[in-house]
């Protein structure tokens, strides 16, 4: 875990700390590797684990036990939970969501609310 030298905050009884990359909360559980770009407003949460260059911006939220790792771009609110297994170039926009027991990797883009919570998405296509 990367961690700055910030102290624990509380929310809802979950501890958190400032990641040193882009300043925003990473949960003492959850497992996110120092060349991640976590942004200000972004949050991992659960027991997360994100690697890889992925970047998270916007109040953009990787939780529960998901895995996200490579390239991955998060905006705009979307989110990735439950088991999900995120990786490649995917990218997730306008409150776009990624949760169950979803596996989607390649160049893949999900925006304006588009919801994968079950199953494989590989390859170049977006989802609106």
């Amino acid at each position: 875990m990367s961690f700055d030298e910030s102290p624990v905050v509380d929310i809802h009884g979950v501890p958190y700390r400032s990641h040193l990359n882009g300043g925003g909360l990473v949960a003492l559980s959850a497992h996110v590797a120092s060349t991640v770009h976590v942004g200000l407003r972004a949050m991992v949460r659960g027991r997360a684990i994100v690697v890889g260059s992925v970047r998270l911006f916007d109040e953009s939220v990787v939780e529960d036990n998901a895995v996200v790792a490579d390239g991955c771009t998060l905006r705009g609110s979307s989110r990735i939970g439950g088991d999900a297994i995120v990786r490649g170039q995917v990218t997730l926009a306008d409150h776009a969501r990624i949760d169950g027991d979803a596996r989607v990797s390649g160049g893949v883009l999900l925006q304006h609310f588009a919801h994968i919570n079950q199953g494989s998405l590989k390859g170049g296509m977006t989802v609106s």
